[in-house]
């Protein structure tokens, strides 16, 4: 078997970025890279930081549980050169909740549609000699938008613009929308199901081909990518969508990070295949992070990031050495500036704090555009409890109304999600595109608090339990943002957070457990867990002071898993 396979890159969800922050944390240290996932080579390099010496028993414990994880070779080892591994995962799901009238969109529930796990799950993964990496993986799952659904035409309806947009992209005459959800607004639904109808087509979400070495990685990536760690969601690029498409360059040692990610992204906005006339162009999303570990209780990451639409790809514009700024030419180019810092004040204890800049009045410019920025601000606490670890976390969020908006190109993506109808009640069989922020997932407009606490004790179980107050103002991913309603007009609204005078005031309890059940069915690799949301919105008159159309909901989320 090859000693490392350094361009291994580790799932997202793999608790190591868990265990190897609280490692960090509890050695007084600033957090490891956010810029996630990590390759091998990286999480090694990065666990290569911790005295392993200098933790306590637990402290101890938990570095052996990372290492573990990172030493994870492949199932069958061929030669010392050639490894594979094949997995497969079956998860039972049941969702509940008490109403499905007011709350029967994916975007009502806290447990969304990329929450949520497919009925099998199968993961495949190559590995030649210690630089080369391939995987992919195969859902059986329901469909984001299903036979079941109820359609309805965006053309003339209140979530377009006058001129016939949402957001920078412009939509044909038969692009769809799911009004009312099946899988969202049923009481009581499982993952479960026979009609091959209801089937996602969308697959894999998982496609990675990475070469790597002991300091650098360089990988072309279907899978979730996040910049940033914050709890409620990260400013520039967050991992609440189902997946992204990016290539990606990343360069580390001891005290600097250098990162070149490009995010491509689909535009085609109608149910049917790729015209050649599709009027959006194509986008791609040019980044790049410089991360700084001054000392090892600070760490400073800084970006300077374009959206570039093009129709025919001019490759000058891909050096990442330039200053994207520069590139003046509105119709072709959106900057957006990101800088995020971590402070470790004492063991266990952690400040941190995310600023997300897309448009500001420069000298000598006028007015017709309103400023666009964010920030999240947070504390946490971790400390050894018994033979796990308590977290404790407090943040702060509040963004600008037009955050991430403006005319030519803007910072929302659009995903296609493919629908066969069986009953022919929609009277069409085709794509029905999704609308999302790339980074914070609810966007412009919005002031919140998260409060929470977490419990884990690694490999057995772990529990979260969180309160969050949100204030949302009436600018949203479908609204204008322009003044006369036109959004090939200039993004020039003006309200303040939190605009508008009928604002929505939510909050929001969530209580979660998992665990592994391996003792209990005698079987390796069996896992359960339970999620309780409540979530509670109201309308908030600011003229009159007064509450209304008060809409409440409690979801239930069971889930069941065997791992072979």
């Amino acid at each position: 078997m090859a000693a490392n396979v350094d361009s291994r890159m580790l799932i997202s969800t793999s608790p190591i970025y868990d265990y190897m922050d609280t490692l960090y944390s509890l050695s007084s240290m600033s957090q490891p890279s956010t810029n996630r996932p990590w390759s091998e080579a990286e999480a090694r390099q990065i666990l290569s930081n911790v005295d392993r010496s200098a933790l306590d028993r637990f402290g101890q414990s938990l570095y052996d549980e990372v290492l573990g994880i990172i030493d994870e070779g492949a199932k069958w080892q061929i030669n010392d050169d050639f490894g594979l591994s094949a997995d497969a995962d079956f998860t039972y799901e049941l969702y509940a909740h008490s109403n499905g009238e007011d709350f029967n969109l994916e975007t009502d529930w806290i447990r969304s549609y990329s929450d949520r796990k497919p009925l099998m799950h199968f993961a495949f993964d190559f590995t030649a000699s210690d630089f080369f990496y391939t995987s992919f993986d195969a859902n059986y799952q329901f469909g984001r938008a299903s036979h079941r659904d109820t359609f309805k035409g965006y053309a003339g309806s209140p979530l377009v613009s006058a001129d016939g947009y949402v957001g920078s992209y412009k939509l044909t005459s038969d692009s769809h929308y799911v009004s009312n959800s099946y899988f969202f607004s049923t009481p009581l639904v499982s993952n479960f199901f026979t009609d091959t109808f209801d089937f996602s087509f969308v697959w894999p979400k998982r496609a990675i081909f990475s070469l790597g070495g002991k300091n650098w990685n360089l990988s072309l990536n279907r899978d979730r990518l996040k910049i940033g760690d914050a709890y409620l969601g990260n400013m520039l690029v967050d991992d609440s969508t189902d997946y992204n498409d990016f290539s990606r360059l990343s360069i580390f040692v001891d005290d600097f990070k250098y990162d070149w990610i490009l995010m491509f992204f689909n535009t085609w906005t109608s149910s049917d295949e790729y015209s050649a006339s599709d009027i959006n162009g194509n986008r791609m999303m040019m980044i790049h992070t410089l991360e700084f570990r001054l000392w090892n209780r600070a760490t400073l990451k800084i970006s300077e990031n374009v959206m570039y639409r093009y129709d025919t790809l001019d490759l000058q514009f891909l050096n990442p050495a330039f200053i994207y700024h520069n590139l003046n030419n509105r119709s072709m180019f959106n900057a957006i500036a990101y800088v995020e810092a971590n402070v470790s004040i004492f063991k266990g204890f952690q400040l941190y704090g995310q600023y997300v800049m897309d448009q500001a009045r420069a000298l000598h410019e006028g007015a017709e555009q309103s400023d666009s920025s964010g920030f999240v601000a947070g504390a946490q606490y971790v400390c050894e409890l018994g033979k796990g670890y308590l977290e404790s976390n407090a943040e702060f969020v509040y963004t600008t109304p037009l955050l991430y908006r403006r005319d030519k190109l803007d910072f929302i993506k659009v995903s296609r999600y493919y629908h066969l109808d069986e009953f022919d009640t929609s009277s069409y069989d085709g794509h029905i595109p999704f609308f999302e922020y790339i980074g914070f997932q609810y966007g412009g407009d919005t002031i919140a608090l998260k409060v929470g606490a977490d419990y884990t004790k690694p490999s057995v179980f772990g529990t979260s339990l969180y309160v969050l107050l949100m204030e949302h103002g009436q600018m949203n991913i479908y609204m204008s943002h322009n003044q006369s309603a036109s959004n090939e007009g200039e993004a020039n609204y003006s309200g303040k957070t939190p605009s508008g005078d009928v604002i929505t005031r939510a909050i929001a309890a969530s209580f979660s457990f998992d665990a592994s059940l391996d003792k209990a069915f005698k079987w390796h690799g069996v896992s359960g867990g339970f999620e309780l949301d409540w979530i509670g919105r109201w309308k908030y008159t600011k003229a009159t002071e007064a509450y209304s159309d008060p809409e409440m909901d409690l979801q239930f989320s069971l889930s069941m898993t065997v791992a072979l």
